[in-house]
């Protein structure tokens, strides 16, 4: 497969170029990345007629601020630290609240909003940026690598990659928003089935708990496909408090792909296997044309540092690197 890749300078930002690229293989299937943010600007899929949409959303322009988080890499730490504040080898970091009383998705100026160096890869690219110690008043110096890959059976592949020069917390993941359908107004329409027989529990502020209950007669049952919008506003303590869905699955890799997201009426479908624990499924509850789109974010457990339970899980170390793989299968139902 020969992959052709261009980039293309689109806007300007505290004096330095933001610039897209865009990876393309022979039968049509691409992507386009900015490095601002490590941005998954485009995913542009067929239908069951052969016409090429894009899938993901984005704001039409570039826009620095991204408040919904629209393709961007999340770190250093996903999702909500509680009160945000942990504590690691007796040393207790509080960090600047940016959701109620929490540290949202790595703070108010987290790894969505640096600018990465790019590296022109034969079969996609690598992005790596220096995080140093005390960025957004997390410990330690950690290196970062993401590569994203695609080839000609339709996949992106994401793969992570961290090291850290002392002990430090670390969870990352992607925020692309994903509409199968091409129709912001569809989107509920999505069927999503999830492998997974557990969900964790959110309170007020939409942090997790630490508990999680089993799905069983409940909304957070995906193990048969159903389309999103079925439960979406169901009358749920945990979809109230989420204003739809916002919560950790725990995932059963007994099957390769966990996660699979489909519309019947294109026929285009995506399918995710990942080494990740846990996906949480976001609804787009809050955006600026709320549920139009879902999130899919394959990561550790949210606040697991500050949970016995889930904290190793997101521990990053000299002798304990941070790695992860995760591939978008996608394709057109037969």
């Amino acid at each position: 497969m020969k992959l052709t890749i261009s980039s293309e300078l689109i806007a300007q930002h505290d004096n330095q170029d933001i610039m897209m690229y865009k990876l393309c293989t022979p039968s049509g299937f691409s992507v386009a990345i900015l490095n601002y943010g490590g941005i998954i600007w485009e995913i542009n899929t067929p239908d069951k007629n052969g016409v090429f949409t894009n899938v993901v959303l984005n704001h039409g322009k570039f826009d620095p601020a991204n408040p919904d988080y629209y393709g961007a890499i999340i770190g250093r730490v996903a999702g909500r630290i509680k009160d945000a504040r942990f504590k690691i080898n007796n040393n207790f970091y509080q960090l600047t609240a940016n959701h109620y009383a929490n540290l949202l998705h790595g703070g108010g100026n987290g790894l969505d909003k640096r600018i990465w160096a790019v590296k022109v890869l034969p079969n996609g690219l690598e992005l790596t940026y220096f995080s140093p110690d005390g960025d957004n008043g997390f410990p330690c110096n950690v290196n970062l690598t993401v590569r994203y890959l695609i080839n000609e059976d339709m996949q992106l592949i994401l793969e992570y990659a961290a090291d850290s020069d002392g002990e430090t917390v670390l969870n990352l993941t992607n925020h692309s928003y994903f509409n199968l359908t091409g129709e912001l107004v569809n989107a509920p329409r999505q069927l999503l089935r999830l492998a997974s027989s557990a969900y964790g529990l959110i309170d007020k502020e939409v942090s997790f708990t630490g508990e999680v209950n089993s799905v069983v007669n409940t909304p957070f049952d995906f193990n048969q496909a159903k389309p999103i919008g079925t439960d979406l506003h169901a009358n749920h303590p945990q979809i109230n408090y989420g204003k739809g869905y916002d919560h950790p699955f725990v995932l059963n890799h007994s099957q390769q792909y966990p996660i699979e997201l489909t519309d019947l009426v294109s026929g285009r479908y995506l399918k995710i296997d990942t080494q990740e624990p846990v996906v949480v499924v976001y609804s787009g509850n809050y955006n600026s044309v709320p549920w139009s789109a879902v999130c899919l974010e394959t990561q550790r457990m949210p606040n697991a540092i500050n949970l016995a339970k889930y904290r190793d899980s997101v521990i990053c170390s000299p002798n304990r690197p941070y790695v992860s793989r995760n591939v978008w299968q996608f394709g057109v139902l037969e």
